[in-house]
């Protein structure tokens, strides 16, 4: 009893599992934006469940990287410069949602779009470069209506960051993530009731025996 009830508190924190083809790759590929001279890799081997290129941006679904097994989504954009993503987490269950930091080389332009579903504020993020926090510098980095960063003429490593101080809209979870209380209760008390009987049975054959 006291293994069931473990693992079916742990339900909810598990990662929905889908049946789904995934494509890997590898730090040596290169997601090339011929028209703005830039290009997106990544420092890590990873996959994702797809990945289009639309108006000069790089949207992967389903992404995730070999250092982190947090899935998300990412739409990346780079002009005049190399980005190399190092790492990349998305979870929008806890308080820190978003998080992805890179390297740059040459003094260009990146935007950055988690797909977060709905407006955030500006003080809901925060960017770091080479270390140094960086708060609404809007010579370095602003914020646009649908949640895109774009940061400018910056070099070296650079965190996106995007703290989610609300609870989170459950209305777009998995099922078994929305109703996790019910479900564990109704669990718990189906095995109590299936334990009790069979005791139950036992005693009374026990009892006939004697």
């Amino acid at each position: 009893m006291a293994i069931i009830i473990l693992l079916l508190g742990a339900f909810p924190l598990l990662p929905s599992i889908q049946a789904q083809d995934r494509t890997k790759f590898l730090p040596t590929d290169n997601f090339d934006i011929p028209q703005l001279d830039g290009t997106i890799n990544f420092a890590v081997n990873g996959s994702y469940r797809s990945a289009v290129f639309v108006n000069n941006t790089w949207i992967f679904r389903g992404l995730i990287l070999n250092n982190s097994q947090t899935r998300g989504n990412l739409q990346i954009s780079a002009q005049n410069s190399k980005v190399t993503i190092i790492d990349y987490y998305s979870n929008p269950a806890y308080g820190r949602s978003q998080f992805l930091r890179y390297t740059t080389e040459g003094k260009g332009i990146q935007t950055i779009n988690f797909n977060i579903n709905g407006t955030t504020k500006l003080d809901e993020w925060m960017m770091r470069f080479n270390g140094i926090d960086s708060m609404n510098e809007k010579d370095k980095w602003y914020l646009q209506p649908d949640d895109t960063i774009v940061i400018m003429g910056q070099t070296g490593n650079i965190t996106a960051i995007h703290y989610r101080f609300n609870r989170p809209d459950e209305s777009n979870l998995p099922f078994h993530m929305q109703h996790y209380v019910a479900i564990t209760i109704t669990a718990v008390l189906v095995a109590t009731i299936l334990v009790a009987t069979i005791i139950t049975i036992k005693t009374r054959r026990q009892n006939k025996c004697l």
